[in-house]
């Protein structure tokens, strides 16, 4: 039985969503993804008028990566300014049984979670070079199915979220906690 405490990443141990950060950091530092525009925009209206899975909008809005040409150098300059969000209640902590399970991308959080000595991330499984996610975004019932694949057994003894579409993970837990800022309450 493996033990595990499992953390969202997004609004819960990060201020704010890291993957919306990135996206305007990449717009802010490479011109060209400004290309990308027309279709970010498009995505998001079929996405926003419920015409579109929201993991086919992701991988089309992520498809401005096309324009950078060394993503992990970007994701590595990126943290090196936002890892000022990271909470202070979840860094004074021990992460030595953390799981990570977040809709961002693997490629965007792999680094921060290698930093705090984190060596578990599930997370959405996308191309860094071209956006393209591989499999089903990771968020609401599949982070279980995806907790499930890697972890057969395991054993949950706390969860903390700042959302509601985690309540799967809630549910295999132990003892669940809802983020909301820096306050912790009983899910």
């Amino acid at each position: 039985m493996t033990p595990i405490v499992g953390y969202d990443f997004d609004n819960t141990v990060y201020r704010g969503d890291s993957s919306t950060h990135f996206t305007f950091w990449c717009l802010a530092h490479y011109p060209k993804t400004w290309l990308h525009l027309p279709a970010m925009a498009f995505w998001g209206l079929l996405f926003g008028l419920k015409l579109c899975p929201k993991t086919r909008f992701k991988s089309h809005l992520f498809g401005y990566l096309r324009h950078i040409r060394q993503p992990e150098q970007a994701v590595e300059r990126f943290w090196q300014s936002h890892r000022k969000n990271l909470k202070a209640w979840y860094l004074a902590r021990p992460h030595g049984d953390d799981v990570i399970i977040s809709a961002s991308g693997e490629f965007l959080l792999a680094p921060v979670c290698a930093e705090l000595g984190v060596k578990r991330l599930i997370g959405t499984r996308m191309d860094s070079r071209t956006g393209r996610i591989q499999g089903e975004n990771c968020w609401g019932p599949e982070k279980v199915e995806r907790l499930r694949q890697v972890y057969p057994q395991f054993h949950m003894s706390e969860f903390y979220s700042d959302s509601r579409s985690d309540t799967p993970l809630a549910q295999v837990a132990d003892r669940a906690f809802l983020v909301k800022g820096d306050e912790l309450l009983p899910w």
